[in-house]
């Protein structure tokens, strides 16, 4: 692929993201419940983009790492993951490709969104919005050390990469609203 930035895989990833943060910023109008559905269905939205970019990697990675390669993603340009996803001394955590890390992370956060989108009011809602917080707070280290890596030593910028970046800044931009909502009292009509 040419051009990196007219994949059409990450044209769809893009728009997915867009269309959460749409349902992030319109439940800024909304009170209640009817805000709070808004604000989880955005989350799910980045959730499911987070997963389904990561594991768009890991096919990458597993493409690249196959004798005959993969025509997956452009491999030259600053905008690029075939320097920084095929480089196995950098696309590892203990092991395991970050595509494999992220679906896994992305998962858990998805599940524990639905359950709070799926009953609201239960008492464990509040503790697991919490968990969501706290698991995106622990992914923030490693979304640091990766975009280091990707721009101070291989000094390629992966799109795909970018995108999983981008779905855990707005989960943890969505809790965070969460959070203040029900803080506020404006968790429930």
């Amino acid at each position: 692929m040419a051009n990196a930035l007219m994949d059409p895989v990450l044209i769809v990833f893009i728009l997915g993201i867009l269309v959460s943060f749409f349902l992030l910023f319109s439940s800024k109008e909304k009170d209640g419940s009817e805000g709070t559905i808004a604000l989880l269905n955005g989350s799910i939205g980045f959730a499911l983009i987070g997963i389904i970019s990561s594991a768009w990697t890991w096919v990458i990675h597993n493409s690249m790492i196959d004798p005959s390669g993969g025509t997956f993603c452009a491999s030259e340009g600053f905008v690029q993951c075939g320097s920084v996803i095929g480089d196995p001394r950098y696309n590892n955590l203990f092991g395991a490709p970050w595509g494999a890390v992220g679906l896994v992370a992305f998962t858990g956060l998805f599940f524990l969104i639905i359950c709070v989108r799926m009953d609201m009011n239960a008492k464990w809602s509040e503790s697991y919005t919490q968990y969501i917080w706290y698991l995106g707070l622990a992914g923030i280290p490693f979304l640091l050390i990766l975009i280091g890596i990707e721009v101070l030593v291989v000094q390629h910028i992966c799109p795909f990469c970018t995108i999983s970046h981008l779905c855990l800044i707005g989960i943890l931009f969505a809790v965070w609203k969460l959070k203040d909502r029900r803080e506020q009292g404006n968790w429930w009509d």
